[in-house]
């Protein structure tokens, strides 16, 4: 006897959380996932504990950073100690905010796993067990291959004074380790849209093509189902936008700077500082891939539209029911819904690379003039002095 419903959908709902085990435990110690999300730990007890763990983790965290602005960042050049006091307080915003949102949805994501789970059933949609494990598992790796270098490159830089280096992991290296991890779970859900929306084009190639007679109403199925998955895109990067543009304002300011300081170096080489080297690469590298995996997850979806777009207007009905069904499925994939864009103005797309390029350029150009002037001043305020 073919298994119930009731029956598929708890054996759906067990295999997405295997598949997403490890996620989902270091998500809700990293403070990037209620704890509600794991199996049994639904009560307030559980809850009250998981709030208690953010408090002491944030307060810990924005401690260290006034104390690391204070003796560290304070002593700096000026230009070096605005950008970094710009940058940490950006990383203190961007914290709390994923936080904020953790605790906001600590109801409103175990229903959003539920929801997912029936669509999936509805369109009769079987999670690939092994290339959900490999995504979710390269993407952690890549997290800890980069904790890992950015812990040894932090003590190396740093002379291996204890001290320096707690507090530059503290400041700099685990917001970005925590921003990542709450990025897998965005990339985990881009990723899952897109192959939907392929298993839903596939389908609709299938009737269209490879039918003598395509139904009417599975066109209008599928229709809707690519409806229900561009509405998700949409409600994904309106969740995530405040999030988004600020890592987009973090790493763009920590990028330029990094970069700028690579510059100085290269002007005034000092070979035997290879730790310090290597570390800003490392930066360079980790704040690239963050920007282009979130263009490249949303491209991936506008691409998968574009294919579906592409095979529908690509047929053609003598029949003038079927034939307005293709019309409006058509104008419907042409309709803009700004699902990819946030804060209103960003469109996430592989184009905004250039813009972020242009705007990269005029930013490292404007560091130079300032430095050049900076230089000059203080010169010149030397030379006051000694007459």
């Amino acid at each position: 006897r073919p298994p119930s419903y009731h029956q598929r959908y708890v054996e759906r709902y067990q295999q997405l959380h295997r598949n997403l085990h490890w996620l989902i435990i270091i998500s809700v110690l990293a403070n990037t996932a209620p704890i509600s999300l794991l199996p049994g730990c639904p009560n307030r007890f559980y809850r009250f504990l998981h709030l208690s763990w953010m408090i002491l983790w944030y307060g810990c965290f924005a401690l260290a950073s006034y104390w690391e602005f204070m003796h560290v960042t304070i002593q700096r050049a000026s230009l070096d100690r605005y950008l970094n006091a710009i940058e940490s307080g950006v990383y203190i915003i961007h914290i709390f905010v994923i936080m904020l949102f953790t605790w906001h949805w600590r109801n409103w994501i175990p229903k959003v796993f539920k929801e997912f789970i029936k669509s999936d059933l509805e369109r009769d949609y079987t999670i690939d067990r092994r290339r959900s494990r490999r995504f979710v598992g390269v993407q952690l790796l890549l997290v800890g291959i980069f904790s890992c270098l950015a812990f040894i490159f932090a003590l190396w830089s740093q002379k291996f004074v204890i001290y320096n280096s707690i507090l530059n992991i503290i400041c700099y290296v685990m917001p970005n380790i925590i921003s990542s991890l709450s990025f897998i779970q965005y990339y985990l859900l881009l990723q899952g849209i897109s192959w939907r929306q392929r298993k839903v084009t596939e389908n609709l190639e299938r009737e269209l093509f490879h039918l003598i007679n395509p139904r009417r109403s599975e066109i209008q199925k599928f229709r809707l189902q690519h409806a229900d998955l561009m509405h998700f895109t949409w409600l994904v990067n309106r969740t995530f936008q405040w999030s988004i543009v600020l890592l987009f304002v973090g790493c763009f300011l920590n990028f330029n700077l990094v970069l700028f300081l690579v510059y100085q170096r290269v002007e005034n080489p000092d070979v035997d500082d290879w730790a310090k080297w290597l570390y800003m690469l490392l930066w360079l590298a980790m704040h690239l891939g963050k920007v282009c995996s979130i263009l490249y997850f949303n491209q991936k979806v506008q691409n998968e539209q574009s294919w579906c777009l592409g095979i529908v207007n690509g047929v053609s009905f003598s029949e003038c029911d079927l034939q307005e069904s293709i019309n409006h499925f058509a104008l419907q994939l042409q309709t803009d819904v700004r699902q990819h864009v946030v804060g209103g103005l960003m469109v996430l797309d592989l184009k905004f690379l250039t813009a972020l390029i242009v705007a990269s350029a005029d930013f490292f150009i404007f560091l130079l003039q300032y430095d050049v002037t900076y230089e000059a001043l203080s010169k010149s305020a030397q030379g006051n002095v000694t007459k």
